[in-house]
């Protein structure tokens, strides 16, 4: 156990390695179109390995690019339709109601990033424990939707242990490209986007930007910001 936990350590480094490339292979070097499959899956229940999702980076482990959160403006939550990987149609401004949100943009074909940003989702549901889904919601929007249909997107989730509290969106092009440019997560090329986490409350208009690949203890700590205090949080709930 010691070794495994070792080694996920030192898999999220050479994750983080990978916030300064790009979405295609090698730099860039990849075709516009050129799709991979999704890394292989894990023994079931469990997110695949960061490491074997992020495939050989050619970047050395100690090379890590730096994560940087800073305040987001401009953010807007738009109530546009779009479907989760149930095929059932979701508002994300009613997932943000009364909620934490914490954004992540992926799709399923990524050869490089989307797989270990996905991964640190999963890991992410572990540390937020009971707060998924009763405060917080994680999102997984695709950047490909004309791929990612509902059902590609359930697959892909499998993969990476979703629970409730975490929904895999696409939709429309033309509505899911409204609400990532609301987003600040558009990228012209899907090939070339940035490893991006918008966390925030919609209601208060008040929102952190996570640039990088950010360990899941890291993203939690971000999210706890947005969550009220357990005393003042036990208090309400008694009426004090």
């Amino acid at each position: 156990m010691r070794f495994l936990l070792l080694g996920a350590s030192k898999a999220l480094v050479l994750a983080g390695a990978l916030a300064a490339a790009s979405c295609g292979r090698g730099g860039g070097s990849e075709t516009l179109g050129e799709h991979a499959a999704p890394a292989p899956a894990g023994p079931p229940g469990r997110p695949p390995d960061v490491a074997a999702a992020a495939g050989p980076p050619g970047l050395s482990a100690d090379g890590a690019a730096e994560v940087r959160a800073s305040p987001a403006t401009g953010v807007e939550v738009l109530d546009e339709e779009l479907v989760d990987q149930d095929g059932r149609p979701v508002r994300l401004r009613e997932l943000a109601r009364d909620r934490v949100l914490a954004v992540n943009f992926i799709f399923t074909t990524c050869t490089t990033i989307c797989s270990p940003m996905t991964a640190i989702f999963g890991r992410l549901q572990a540390e937020l424990g009971g707060a998924l889904d009763r405060e917080v919601r994680l999102v997984s929007i695709s950047l490909d939707p004309a791929m990612d249909t509902p059902e590609r997107l359930n697959a892909y989730a499998e993969k990476f242990g979703r629970r409730k509290g975490w929904s895999f969106l696409t939709g429309r092009r033309e509505r899911v490209n409204r609400v990532l440019d609301a987003l600040g997560g558009r990228a012209p090329i899907k090939e070339r986007h940035a490893p991006i986490t918008l966390i925030g409350r919609e209601a208060e208009g008040r929102w952190t930007r996570v640039e990088g690949i950010a360990p899941p203890g890291r993203l939690a700590d971000e999210v706890r910001a947005f969550l009220p205090p357990q005393g003042a949080a036990a208090r309400s709930v008694d009426g004090g």
